[in-house]
C-alpha cells in the first residue's frame, strides 16, 4: 500500500471474551481500500471471532475499532450490513425452509411503487448471481434440497447480493470444489480491481499466496505480524502459523511388517543423534527419529508423504532427489539450500531383507545452518565492510562539490535580490545541509576500528534517526526521540553502536503496523556510572514461548525472506564486547529493550 493510504478499517487492543475464555488479547489489525488481507493461524487462533466482530455477531469488551477513520461504539449486525461488511461464514448460514430467491433477498425485498413485492424482478437478479458464480440453481425449492454444494453456493450468493464493500471469506474452499474455487478466485480479483476489499481465512497457504495482498499471522488470540505477500518465505509462514502437534497414525495393513519393524526401534532410532527417516517399497515415509522431527522443525513428520515435503522445501535439486528415491539408488547431497533460511544434508541408503528383496529407504539429514551460517556471515561482513569503505569514498566526492555549491548560495545570499529569491535560495541552502547530514552519516556508519575509543552517543542517536527517517515516513509512524541536551560519551566503536541502534530500530520498524509509536530515549542515571538506550514499540510484542530464544543465532519469528534470525545476536555479541548489558521486556502491546552501557571516566 502507498504510505499515504488510510486505513478502511483499523482496530487496536482488541480483547473479546466468551465466558472465562479469552479469544482476542489485545489484537491489533488494519484493512486497506482495495486489498486482499489473508488471516492465517491455527484453530481457535482466534481469527473467526475477529470477523464476527467486525460483523456485529460478537462484541469487545474494550479496544478500538476505527471505520474509514471514524470510532464505532458497538457494531451489530444491522450497522454492518449498512457499512457495506458481508461475511460468508465458515458454517451454512441460511434459511433451509426458504428457496435461494428468498435467501437472497431476505429481509429486504425488491418492491414496487405500491408496496408489492416484485417476485420475478428478484428471480432475475438471483439467476444472474449464479450465473455470474457459474452454477445453475434450482431457485424454486427451499434450499434443503439442494445438494451441500449448492446450499454454500446461496450462501455466497447471499454475500455479494447487497455490493458490499468489504467481503469476508471464512474458510470458503473447505466448501467448495477446486473448479468452483476458480470462479470464486476470480470474483475475488474483481472486487478488488473495482476498490472494494476482502478479509480471506483458510488454512491453506498456497490461497495466500495466490491471492493476498498482506496475510497477518494470529496465535492464541494475539496478532504475531503482519507482512506484504512479496516479501514473505512461504517455509517460515507455514513454520510460523502452525505448530504441527497432531495424534500419529497407524500403517495401513500392507506395511504391517515395517510398521512391527518401527514399533521395535523406535527407543533406539530416537536416540540416534542425525535425522532417520525410514520409507517403505513405494516411498511412504513410516518412521522418523526425534532428531530428524527437530531438523524439520515438526511432529507432523510421519504424516506427510516424502514427495511432499521434499518439494515444500524449494531446492534445486527437488527432481534429482525425487529421481533417486524412485530408482532405489544411493544419493548424496551435500548442501541443500531451503530458499536461503535452512541448509541440510541428506542422503539416500536404498537397503534390501536378508533374500536381497528391496525393503525400502533410509534417509539421512541433518542441519548444518549454523556452521554454515556462521561462514557466509563472515564472509559477508567482510563485503560489507568493503561496501562501506567504497561509502565513505562516494560521501568524500559528493562533500566537495556539495561544501563549492553551499559557498556560491552564502555568496548569493549576499547579493542584492528579491525577497522571493532569497526564500529560494534559503531553501536551497536548507537541503544542502540535509544532504551533508546524509553524507555525514554514512561517513561515520562506514568508519570501522578495532581500539575504543571515545564515542558521543547523542550525535551517534541523531545520526541512526536520519537514516530510519524513510522506513519511518513509509508506514506513517509516529517517532518519538528523548535526548538529554548534555553529550553523554563512552568507550566504543562508533559503527558497531551505530548499527546496535540500527538493529533495534528496524526491529521496532517491522513490529509495528501502519501509524505505530516508536519511542528512542537516552537516559544517564544519577550517579553517572552508566548510560541507557532505550528503545520502545507498541507493536505485535514477544510471545512468552520466544522469551528464551530472542537472542539465538538463526532464531526469527519474521516470515521474510532475508530475515537471517542474527540481528539480535550480534547485537547482544557487540553490547557484551563493550562492558554493557541489553535486556528486554514485553508486556501486551508494549515492546521495550533496553542497552546499559558503563560511562568512560
Amino acid at each position: 500500500m502507498s504510505p499515504t493510504t488510510k486505513s478502511l478499517i483499523s482496530m487496536s487492543n482488541i480483547n473479546v471474551y466468551y465466558n472465562d475464555f479469552h479469544a482476542l488479547k489485545g489484537m491489533d489489525f488494519n484493512l486497506f481500500p482495495g486489498e486482499i488481507h489473508g488471516l492465517v493461524g491455527e484453530h481457535r487462533a482466534g481469527k473467526s471471532t475477529l470477523v464476527k466482530l467486525l460483523c456485529g455477531e460478537v462484541h469487545r469488551q474494550s479496544g478500538i475499532i476505527l471505520f474509514k477513520g471514524s470510532p464505532l461504539d458497538r457494531i451489530t449486525p444491522l450497522s454492518a450490513k449498512q457499512m457495506g461488511i458481508s461475511l460468508n461464514h465458515q458454517f451454512l448460514n441460511i434459511i433451509p425452509s426458504l428457496n435461494a430467491v428468498e435467501n437472497i433477498f431476505s429481509g429486504q425485498p425488491i418492491r414496487g411503487p405500491f408496496g408489492f413485492i416484485k417476485k420475478k424482478a428478484m428471480e432475475r437478479e438471483s439467476s444472474e448471481l449464479f450465473r455470474k458464480l457459474g452454477v445453475e440453481i434450482n431457485i424454486h425449492v427451499p434450499v434443503n434440497h439442494l445438494s451441500n454444494k449448492d446450499q454454500h453456493i446461496v450462501e455466497l450468493a447471499i454475500s455479494l447480493s447487497n455490493n458490499p464493500e468489504i467481503i469476508i471469506f471464512d474458510e470458503i474452499s473447505s466448501k467448495l470444489t477446486p473448479e468452483e474455487m476458480e470462479t470464486v478466485f476470480g470474483i475475488i480479483r474483481d472486487f478488488r480491481k473495482s476498490g472494494k476489499s476482502v478479509i480471506y481465512i483458510t488454512h491453506n497457504i498456497d490461497e495466500i499466496f495466490r491471492l493476498a495482498d498482506r496475510v497477518t499471522i494470529i496465535k492464541g488470540g494475539q496478532r504475531c505480524g503482519t507482512e506484504e505477500i512479496q516479501n514473505l518465505d512461504r517455509i517460515k509462514l507455514i513454520k510460523l502459523t502452525y505448530n504441527f502437534v497432531r495424534s500419529r497414525q497407524e500403517l495401513e495393513e500392507d506395511n504391517r511388517e515395517l510398521h512391527l519393524l518401527k514399533r521395535f526401534n523406535e527407543s533406539i532410532m530416537d536416540n540416534i543423534p542425525v535425522g532417520l527417516l525410514l520409507l517403505d517399497k513405494d516411498n511412504s515415509q513410516i518412521l522418523s527419529n526425534k532428531a530428524a522431527r527437530i531438523v524439520m522443525d515438526t511432529d507432523e513428520l510421519n504424516h506427510l508423504s516424502p514427495e511432499g515435503w521434499i518439494r515444500a522445501q524449494g531446492w534445486k535439486e527437488e527432481k534429482e532427489i525425487l529421481k533417486r528415491l524412485s530408482e532405489r539408488k544411493q544419493g548424496n547431497w551435500d548442501r541443500l539450500s531451503n530458499n536461503g533460511n535452512k541448509i541440510y544434508t541428506l542422503k539416500s541408503i536404498p537397503f534390501s531383507d536378508n533374500d536381497f528383496k528391496f525393503f525400502g529407504t533410509i534417509l539421512i539429514i541433518e542441519d548444518i545452518t549454523q556452521q554454515t551460517g556462521l561462514n557466509d556471515y563472515l564472509i559477508r561482513s567482510e563485503k560489507i565492510a568493503s561496501i562501506a569503505e567504497m561509502a565513505a569514498g562516494v560521501a568524500h566526492e559528493v562533500n566537495n562539490p556539495l561544501g563549492i555549491v553551499l559557498n556560491y548560495v552564502s555568496l548569493l545570499k549576499r547579493s542584492t535580490i528579491r525577497s522571493d529569491d532569497l526564500e529560494s535560495l534559503q531553501k536551497i541552502e536548507s537541503e544542502i545541509l540535509r544532504i551533508g547530514d546524509i553524507t555525514k552519516s554514512l561517513l561515520s556508519f562506514s568508519r570501522t576500528s578495532a581500539n575504543l575509543e571515545p564515542v558521543e552517543l547523542k550525535e551517534l542517536l541523531e545520526d541512526s534517526l536520519l537514516l530510519i527517517s524513510h522506513p519511518v515516513k513509509h508506514k506513517n509512524i509516529s517517532l518519538i526521540s528523548e535526548l538529554p541536551e548534555y553529550p553523554v560519551t563512552i568507550l566504543g566503536s562508533a559503527n558497531q553502536i551505530k548499527q546496535v541502534i540500527l538493529n533495534l530500530c528496524i526491529n521496532a520498524i517491522e513490529a509495528v503496523l501502519e501509524e505505530g509509536e516508536i519511542s528512542l530515549k537516552l537516559h544517564v542515571d544519577q550517579t553517572g556510572t552508566f548510560c541507557e538506550i532505550i528503545v520502545e514499540d507498541n507493536g505485535s510484542g514477544i510471545s512468552i514461548e520466544n522469551n528464551s530464544r530472542i537472542f539465538d543465532p538463526f532464531f526469527t519469528t519474521k516470515s521474510g525472506k532475508n530475515n537471517t534470525g542474527l540481528g539480535l545476536s550480534v547485537t547482544q555479541h557487540i553490547v557484551e564486547s563493550h562492558g554493557g548489558i541489553i535486556s528486554y521486556d514485553s508486556r501486551e502491546k508494549t515492546t521495550r529493550f533496553t542497552v546499559r552501557f558503563p560511562m568512560s571516566v
